[in-house]
């Protein structure tokens, strides 16, 4: 085929626009050989060349160039394209190649086992929460008069005793009631005196002999003895006056109330007091004692958590402001009503669940405890000890009653046997499956044994599927996992 029915082969165009950009291009199609124009035969033999063709000149030779140039650039896209076309299909061919080795392997080859232990030891269920920790009793020191701080004789922390002086106070106007007070008492006593005295007299003039025994002298007794009578009572008036001023005046001298430590102190030398005041202002009660001899916890029970709880069950409790402090207390008082009700809101949306508060004692507190401090609480409100677990995560069900997990048969390859539990207790991490074959007869003397030993391996997930899961199309580790 010539190089003129190549250009024109449609093969040849379709190949010749693959990589191509669009551009124009001009093509002067000159053809090879230049025929030769009859004229002077001396001309022409003296022209001719050795192949018998004439030369080309000028403008015609540039133009033969460019087509073999043009030519050349042709063959060598054409190749460029093959070798693009063939490495494209060897890449597709390889990665379909590739694909199919994946796909054709069996699952366990590319899932590795997850495995777990079952575990003998003791089992606990434990509530956490947190409270505040509060003395056993408190008491607020409230002055009974006003007036103004005249001394005071205790700082903040000391430890006092019933009776001990913590404060005193100034009021001049308590000490002219009392002197008021005894002056009147001591007129009073003064009335009487001369009453009795008059009495006195009366009953000498009567005894003396008169004309007429009934007239003057009984009369005056009679009035006399009615007189004493009188100053009697006035006497016992003016004496419970002068008690009320004086037990009034006594109070200026605040005194404990009862033994603790002092927890707060607002009391400062010249304030004034009104007797309105109550004891507390801006800052606090004037005093405090506490008894810190023991402390206690408050803390909020959820409902579903509630039923476990009992007194005399044994906490754990800790101090943010002491991590090394751990100290044991125990439920004194378990509320009867829930502390809230569920009708507010939490954060998310959703109702709130009811608590009840539980107050846990604390026997022998840390002495670098104070009232107000944040405690946190481990209530452990089951325990059983030696006994067999699973961990959760291992726990299978297919029904939400009866449960089971997947013991390993063979370490290689992780074959698994599907072997029923019962489920005795359970946390968020571990649930009791039974007691060990050698436990002795009196522990835990109602409970199953378990099919079970320490240390036995369970497949979680991975592993060879057992027989019977496989012809019911599951796989290993499959079922709802408890949690």
């Amino acid at each position: 085929m010539s190089d003129t029915n190549r250009e024109n082969d449609p093969m040849d165009e379709f190949l010749s626009t693959l990589g191509d950009e669009p551009q124009e291009t001009k093509v002067l199609r000159v053809p090879e050989v230049i025929p030769t124009i009859q004229g002077d035969a001396t001309n022409t033999e003296s022209n001719a060349g050795t192949d018998g063709h004439t030369p080309l000149e000028g403008s015609d030779a540039e133009a033969y160039a460019a087509l073999k140039a043009k030519r050349a650039e042709r063959r060598r896209k054409k190749l460029v394209r093959r070798g693009i076309v063939i490495g494209v299909a060897a890449v597709v061919i390889g990665g379909g190649a590739i694909a199919i080795n994946i796909l054709g392997k069996e699952p366990e080859q590319m899932m590795e086992a997850v495995t777990d232990f079952a575990v003998q030891g003791d089992f606990e269920t434990i509530v956490d929460a947190k409270g505040t920790l509060q003395p056993l009793s408190a008491t607020v020191i409230t002055p009974e008069v006003g007036g103004q701080i005249e001394s005071v004789n205790v700082v903040a922390g000391q430890t006092v005793k019933e009776g001990d002086v913590l404060m005193t106070i100034k009021n001049p106007e308590l000490d002219r009631a009392v002197a008021e007070a005894d002056r009147a008492l001591r007129q009073a006593r003064a009335d009487l005196a001369a009453a009795q005295q008059a009495l006195a007299e009366a009953k000498q003039l009567a005894s003396q002999p008169t004309a007429d025994p009934m007239a003057g002298p009984a009369g005056d007794v009679a009035g006399a003895q009615q007189a004493v009578n009188a100053a009697q009572v006035a006497v016992e008036s003016a004496q419970a006056a002068y008690n009320d001023a004086a037990a009034k005046a006594a109070l200026r001298t605040v005194k404990a109330p009862a033994a603790g430590s002092i927890v707060a102190m607002n009391a400062q030398v010249g304030a004034d007091l009104g007797e309105s005041l109550g004891g507390a202002g801006t800052n606090g009660p004037l005093m405090q004692i506490a008894d810190l001899s023991k402390m206690k916890v408050t803390i909020q029970v959820e409902e579903e958590d509630i039923a476990s709880v009992a007194v005399d069950q044994t906490a754990t409790i800790s101090c943010p402001a002491f991590p090394d402090l751990s100290m044991t207390g125990r439920v004194t008082g378990i509320a009867s009503i829930a502390s809230g009700d569920g009708a507010q809101m939490s954060y998310d949306g959703m109702g709130g669940s009811p608590t009840f508060a539980v107050d846990i004692m604390i026997d022998a507190p840390d002495p670098r405890l104070k009232p107000g401090m944040t405690a946190e609480v481990s209530l452990t409100t089951q325990k059983l000890e030696n006994v067999v677990m699973v961990p959760m995560t291992a726990l299978l069900t297919d029904d939400g009653e009866t449960y089971y997990v997947n013991l390993e048969t063979d370490s290689e390859t992780h074959a698994t046997e599907r072997l029923d539990v019962r489920v005795v207790a359970k946390n968020d991490d571990y649930a009791v499956v039974g007691k060990p074959a050698d436990a002795p007869a009196d522990q835990n003397s109602d409970m199953p044994e378990s099919p079970l030993s320490d240390s036995d391996v369970l497949v979680i997930a991975g592993g060879a599927m057992p027989e019977d899961e496989m012809m019911d199309g599951g796989a290993s580790g499959g079922g709802m996992e408890v949690r």
